[in-house]
């Protein structure tokens, strides 16, 4: 499967603190749900794997607060905001996006990158609390 291009989400899924367990909503989900800020930023941000290798993550925001996103540092590109910005890389067929996190177990350095698992015509991005099912915007 080629991964370029751009990327919504299809489902997120949230880590349930009582008994671990990790429960999938859809963006409409989302949209229910008490105190739901954080995620329904996650839900209606747009992956983009370019050629080049970088993943950005892209937000829509209002014309009127495009300036005050650059006043604040935020890069803006084709009228969004890109929120976060990454590399990503192919491995033997296999992808993988680098999540910043470095560390050491066991006495081995262990790799930044985590992979993406290809389902169908879904990716899935596994992270720390979540996991997000992204399917062609």
């Amino acid at each position: 499967m080629d991964i370029i291009g751009k990327w919504k989400v299809k489902e997120l899924g949230l880590m349930q603190l009582g008994d671990m367990s990790m429960k999938m909503f859809t963006p409409a989900e989302i949209e229910n749900l008490e105190d739901n800020e954080d995620y329904l930023q996650f839900v209606s941000s747009i992956y983009n794997f370019s050629n080049d290798g970088k993943l950005d993550i892209l937000l829509e925001v209002p014309k009127e607060l495009l300036e005050k996103a650059k006043k604040e540092g935020l890069e803006v590109k084709d009228n969004v905001v890109i929120i976060e910005s990454t590399d990503w890389k192919e491995e033997n067929g296999e992808y993988f996006y680098n999540t910043h996190i470095e560390g050491e177990t066991l006495g081995e350095k262990v790799s930044p990158y985590n992979k993406i698992n290809v389902d169908g015509d879904c990716l899935i991005m596994d992270m720390l609390f979540c996991k997000i099912i992204l399917e062609r915007a």
